[in-house]
């Protein structure tokens, strides 16, 4: 069940008050609308991206991270964010396969939290994965796709670092057209260090997913869009796609809350689970 003010309710809240809506943006319309050639962050130019890079033991930057895939034959990366004790927030292509369709192993899994070159601030192990309802991974995937690329690792034991709490749904007041975000990741570039992309803003909002001008890259495919808010940062978003060298699609908020209700393991395994897929075929 979603809770009151939930996601479907939030997309209008945010629609009446002319919050990140398209209207009077007739060209950013069509673009968004029609060039949909989106990727899951394929390598782009970071010469030409405004980069900061972070290099500090302080919160959130420990609890945020790099999912991390070690197989047989491959490994891959992308990034997620500790938003409670045992619980990691990321793009739900990160636990795909994508050469295959198939979920990766969660037992191949891991999230290292913090990691700072050859550094990091703990090392945290997964019991199991969940996705949106409805996600399937798409090979080319389309605007449409993008409100479901969400997904939690729940952890096996709880971590001791202190949580990036999520944007609640009570707190969309703050957010206008002149809101900036920070859009965190480890880029296949940079990948021992986060990055952020420092005041990047929505554009737009169209099948439930938000336009941003964050620009990305690989492995930074389910990092966090942080928003400043009087009780501190929070996450806004979760990167899921580059949609050219300096736009992107962003997961929001209000499309998490069905997951975040009730996030617990099934009682079967994970890779028997056919809600857990999993992603990360080469560098997300």
């Amino acid at each position: 069940m979603s809770p009151p003010g939930g996601r479907w309710n939030m997309q209008a809240i945010l629609r009446n008050n002319r919050r990140f809506g398209f209207a009077g943006q007739p060209g950013l319309r069509t673009f968004a609308l029609v060039a949909l050639a989106l990727f899951w962050l394929k390598p782009a130019s970071a010469d030409a991206i405004d980069l900061k890079v972070i290099d500090s033991t302080d919160a959130p930057w420990t609890s945020i991270g790099r999912v991390n895939f070690a197989g047989y034959k491959s490994t891959a990366m992308c990034t997620g964010t500790l938003i409670a004790p045992d619980l990691v927030l990321t793009a739900a292509h990160c636990l795909y396969n994508r050469s295959t369709g198939r979920p990766l192993p969660v037992d191949d899994l891991l999230f290292i939290a913090g990691v700072r070159r050859d550094a990091y601030s703990a090392r945290l192990v997964p019991a199991c994965a969940l996705t949106a309802e409805g996600f399937e991974l798409a090979q080319k995937p389309k605007l449409r796709d993008i409100h479901k690329d969400v997904a939690l690792i729940v952890l096996k034991k709880p971590s001791t670092l202190p949580p990036v709490p999520v944007l609640a749904p009570e707190e969309a007041a703050i957010l206008t057209r002149e809101t900036r975000f920070q859009s965190a990741g480890y880029r296949r570039s940079r990948r021992f260090l986060p990055t952020v992309v420092p005041a990047c803003r929505v554009l737009g909002t169209t099948e439930e997913t938000w336009v941003t001008d964050c620009a990305s890259e690989a492995g930074a495919s389910g990092g966090p869009l942080l928003v400043e808010t009087p009780n501190g940062l929070r996450v806004a978003g979760i990167m899921s796609a580059r949609i050219n060298d300096v736009q992107s699609a962003i997961v929001p908020f209000y499309a998490w809350q069905e997951l975040l209700a009730n996030p617990r393991c099934p009682k079967q395994s994970a890779l028997e689970a056919p809600s857990l897929r999993s992603s990360l075929g080469a560098d997300d």
